[in-house]
Formats: structure tokens, C-alpha cells, sequence
């Protein structure tokens, strides 16, 4: 696997992880991949950033004299895909075979949430919902009193009333 061969030259003094993370995400939009429109690639590899190092090592151990294998790096590559992929279906949920409507998927945010959550963590978890849907969105939920406001402006925040 060339990307495997990348990290191991380390051809830059700084950024090599990240530009090796932007090589596969173009390789894969490329080859009709487009799952990085959506998700974080490189958060998804941040999650689990001790596996993706150890993956690395695995892969690069007798790299020098050509004796290395890439499976564990595939395999973690292959990973941190297939999560992608499983936070994409939890952002677009299909109940009965309707996909779920974006104003049901922030009213879901905010009720399921433990703690308050603001305006920003929500865009930031439903990329494809507008900040002004999700603030029309709050609005309603607050009119009907099924949640509440905590604090003013950008500080605010909403929990389940």
C-alpha cells in the first residue's frame, strides 16, 4: 500500500499524518468514495488515534528491508471507513423507509441529549442542516415547551424542558 510507504519516508519535517489522511480521502473520492462530504475522516481516526498509531508501527515494522506487511494498516483504514459509514446512517436514519426529516433530526439531538447543547454542536453533528433550520427548529420546540433555553445568545444552550 503506497500510502504505507508515505508515512515511512516521512517526507515532510511536519504534517506528514495529515497529509497522508488528505492523499486517502482524495483517493477515495477518486474511486466514488464521497463519505468525507459528510463525515470526519481524520476525526474518526482521532477517536481511536492509539489503534491508527499502533496500525502504523505494525505495518512498518521490516519496512527497511522489505519485509513489512500493510494488513494491519489496511485493516485499520478499512475500520475507520466502516465507522464513517456508521455515523453517516445514524446522521440520515431511515424509519419505515422514509428517511427522517431534518426538523425530527435536531428535535432528536436536543431531547436525546444529557447535558445542554448548543446551537453550534448541533450544525456540527447534522453538517447538512442549515443553522438557520436548526434555529427555526429551537424556536418551535421552545414556543411548544418541549425544551428550554439555558443562557443568552451565543452562549445558549437547550435541554429537554
Amino acid at each position: 500500500m503506497e500510502m504505507g510507504r508515505f508515512l515511512c519516508i516521512h517526507p515532510f519535517r511536519d504534517g506528514n499524518g495529515r497529509m497522508s489522511r488528505l492523499l486517502s480521502l482524495l483517493l477515495l473520492y477518486k474511486n466514488g468514495y464521497d463519505i468525507g462530504r459528510y463525515i470526519s475522516f481524520e476525526e474518526q481516526i482521532n477517536k481511536n488515534k492509539a489503534y491508527y498509531y499502533e496500525a502504523l508501527r505494525h505495518s512498518s515494522e521490516g519496512w527497511e528491508s522489505n519485509e513489512n506487511t500493510y494488513i494491519p494498516f489496511i485493516n485499520n483504514f478499512l475500520s475507520t471507513l466502516y465507522m464513517c459509514y456508521k455515523e453517516l446512517d445514524k446522521r440520515f436514519a431511515v424509519v419505515n423507509g422514509k428517511r427522517i426529516t431534518k426538523k425530527a433530526r435536531v428535535e432528536a439531538v436536543v431531547l436525546n441529549s444529557l447535558t445542554p447543547v448548543s446551537k453550534a454542536e448541533i450544525c456540527e453533528l447534522l453538517p447538512d442542516v442549515s443553522p438557520t433550520t436548526v434555529e427555526a427548529v429551537l424556536g418551535n420546540m421552545i414556543k411548544e415547551g418541549s425544551i428550554r433555553r439555558i443562557g443568552q445568545a451565543r452562549a445558549s444552550r437547550y435541554i429537554r424542558a
